[in-house]
C-alpha cells in the first residue's frame, strides 16, 4: 500500500512536469506575441520645402491608411522683380495649413499616396517702382504723380485640392526617428490683381490697368497647381 501510494506520487510528479513543459513554450510565445505590439503609431515631424518651414502631426489608423495635419511658414521679399514693364518690390509669404489622408499599398509600409487640402499655399504682393519717374502700363506710359501707389497681387483661393506621393510613415514597433518626403502639387491658379491710388480718377488708367490684368492672368492660367516639395525628419511615438 504504501509502495503504491510513491509509486502514484511519483507518476503524478512526472505527468505535471510534462505539462508544464507544453504549457511554457506557448505562455512565452504569447508574451512574445504581447511584446511585439506597434505603440500609438503616431508621429511628429518637422518639414522644409516650397510651402516653407512646417511642423506635421501624423497617425495611421489602420495598416493602410494615415492622416496627417500640418503647419507651414516663411516670407521672402525681393526687390526690383520686373513684370509686364514694370518692376515691383516683391514680398512672396507662405503661410499654409495641411489635413491629409495617406493610402499606403503595403500594410504599414513606408511608401504612400496622398490626397487633402492646402490653404493658399503663396501669396504674392508686389509695390510697383517708377522707371524715371514713370510706370508703363498696358504699353501706355503714364507719369509716378497720376500713377500714384501701383500694388500688384497674386493669390490662391482660401483651399486647394492636393495630390502626391511620398515615403514616411507613423507606423511604428518601438518607435524612433525617421525621414519623410513628400512631392506632389495644390491644383489651382492664382489671382491676380492691380491697383492703383491714381485709377480712381483716370478712367484711361484704370482701362490700361484692366487689360494689363488679364494679360497677366491669361499667363498666370498656365501654371494650374502650386508644386509641393518637402524633406523632413520625424519621430515616431
Amino acid at each position: 500500500m504504501r509502495h503504491m501510494s510513491i509509486r502514484s506520487v511519483a507518476i503524478c510528479a512526472v505527468s505535471g512536469a510534462l505539462l508544464a513543459a507544453n504549457i511554457t513554450p506557448a505562455v512565452a510565445q504569447r508574451s512574445s506575441s504581447q511584446g511585439e505590439s506597434h505603440g500609438a503609431d503616431a508621429a511628429i515631424s518637422v518639414r522644409a520645402g516650397t510651402l516653407g518651414f512646417g511642423v506635421e502631426v501624423s497617425k495611421l489608423l489602420m495598416s493602410h491608411v494615415g492622416i496627417r495635419v500640418g503647419g507651414n511658414y516663411f516670407s521672402v521679399t525681393k526687390d526690383s522683380l520686373k513684370q509686364s514693364n514694370v518692376a515691383y518690390n516683391v514680398k512672396a509669404k507662405l503661410q499654409s495649413f495641411t489635413a491629409l489622408l495617406d493610402l499606403y499599398p503595403g500594410a504599414r509600409g513606408s511608401f504612400h499616396l496622398t490626397g487633402g487640402l492646402i490653404t493658399s499655399p503663396v501669396d504674392i504682393t508686389g509695390t510697383g517702382a517708377s522707371s524715371g519717374g514713370n510706370f508703363t502700363i498696358n504699353h501706355t506710359t503714364y507719369s509716378s504723380a497720376a500713377v500714384g501707389t501701383l500694388t500688384g497681387e497674386a493669390k490662391f483661393k482660401s483651399a486647394e485640392p492636393y495630390v502626391g506621393l511620398g515615403i514616411g510613415t507613423a507606423a511604428s514597433k518601438h518607435g524612433g526617428l525617421g525621414f519623410v518626403f513628400d512631392l506632389g502639387a495644390a491644383i489651382g491658379k492664382p489671382k491676380i490683381s492691380l491697383s492703383s491710388t491714381g485709377a480712381a480718377t483716370n478712367a484711361a488708367l484704370q482701362s490700361d490697368m484692366n487689360a494689363q490684368i488679364a494679360t497677366t492672368q491669361t499667363s498666370a492660367n498656365k501654371l494650374f497647381a502650386y508644386p509641393v516639395m518637402a524633406l523632413g525628419l520625424s519621430y515616431k511615438f
